[in-house]
């Protein structure tokens, strides 16, 4: 009879908290469309992934971060991310800083800017 060794199991990504800053408005507006899409409260950072992911694969996805130079955050949310995302934009926020510091690139700005885009219908599912 072979030797049976146990499978490994499966090691979840490691999820980082990411807190982000934003207005009091769009944190009063998220949840309402979370549930409009069909999630519920406790798929919020899923809901909040999803919108990184569809933006970060669109092609010149930086012009989005102009409406982020306009509003100035006066409150915060906490989310958990994926930490392959986390690095992923961190990477980003550094490639936009190089090349267009005036956009202002940082974790939370790319952040709002998704859930922002998601919020308008600028959203596609990522497989």
């Amino acid at each position: 009879m072979a030797d049976k060794k146990p499978k490994p199991l499966k090691t979840a990504a490691k999820i980082k908290k990411v807190t982000v800053k934003m207005p009091g408005e769009l944190k009063k507006s998220i949840p309402p469309q979370i549930l409009k899409d069909g999630y519920n409260m406790r798929q919020k950072s899923k809901w909040v992934v999803e919108a990184i992911q569809s933006l970060l694969s669109k092609e010149n996805w930086e012009g989005a971060l102009l409406s982020e130079v306009v509003d100035k955050p006066d409150d915060q949310d906490v989310f958990s991310v994926p930490s392959e995302i986390v690095a992923q934009i961190n990477q980003e926020a550094r490639r936009i800083a190089a090349h267009k510091p005036s956009l202002n690139a940082n974790q939370s700005t790319i952040i709002r800017a998704a859930i922002n885009r998601r919020m308008l219908g600028f959203f596609h599912k990522q497989e």
